[in-house]
């Protein structure tokens, strides 16, 4: 799915939702589309050393009440790397038509393998099969639970809160270093003291956190919290069917 896919799709669906909710409901809703890229070197490297190169487009529908609390949200996420990176759902770009042929990795191998293609029709081809990590699904390649599934549990913990209250929320319940969630049995002594500092009951949080959810979501593989930021900046009023 293509930036400007995961764009109509999540407008539409949306659109679809708040049409039908305020027909029933007489308070003001806003509806804000946010979005956020980030540029990131990395992941990795490739099997002949070569620096891996990526990005994250983040995206946000996010509909807002009356008093800006969050009625319903949805986050998806297109990621794209450089083609010797050796994950086999990734999106790969290759490069500008007619630039030198870059250096690709084959996924069963994990090993640099040749060079991928730039005429302008496997490059058309190759941005025609990018796939958000939503479409990517179970082949994402996370250890545990995939991107969409803890990407699920995220938006659950952040309806009925304020935009303010959702960046306090992550911030209280997060480690400082990468965003994760606290760990109880952190290593590190910051996070051990960041959790040890916490009340009974807000370890009880830190718990249920975890438990749908273990990843960041504002590191290196995408700035979600700016993307719902960006969505209350850009928000706009829901117009009523009556």
């Amino acid at each position: 799915m293509t930036k400007k896919n995961l764009c109509i799709v999540l407008i539409a669906l949306f659109a679809l939702f708040a049409m039908s909710y305020t027909t029933t409901h007489a308070q003001q809703m806003w509806l804000g589309l946010g979005q956020e890229p980030l540029f990131r070197v990395g992941p990795g490297r490739d099997s002949n050393k070569t620096r891996v190169y990526s990005f994250n487009y983040v995206q946000a529908a996010v509909l807002f009440d009356a008093q800006g609390r969050i009625l319903d949200l949805e986050v998806d996420a297109l990621e794209v790397s450089t083609p010797n990176y050796d994950g086999h759902s990734m999106p790969h770009f290759s490069g500008w038509p007619g630039n030198p042929e870059p250096p690709f990795t084959d996924h069963a191998t994990e090993k640099v393998k040749g060079t991928t293609p730039t005429t302008e029709k496997a490059i058309t081809s190759e941005v025609a099969g990018w796939a958000t990590k939503r479409d990517r699904g179970d082949d994402y390649g996370m250890n545990k639970k995939d991107w969409h599934k803890q990407m699920d549990n995220w938006e659950k913990l952040f309806i009925g809160k304020t935009v303010n209250e959702v960046e306090s929320f992550y911030g209280k319940y997060t480690n400082d270093r990468n965003g994760r969630p606290l760990k109880s049995d952190s290593k590190n002594d910051a996070e051990k003291a960041k959790y040890n500092a916490l009340s009974y009951a807000d370890k009880k949080i830190v718990a249920d956190v975890r438990t749908g959810a273990t990843m960041s979501i504002n590191d290196s593989h995408g700035h979600v919290l700016a993307a719902i930021r960006d969505a209350w900046n850009k928000r706009k009023p829901v117009r009523s069917t009556k």
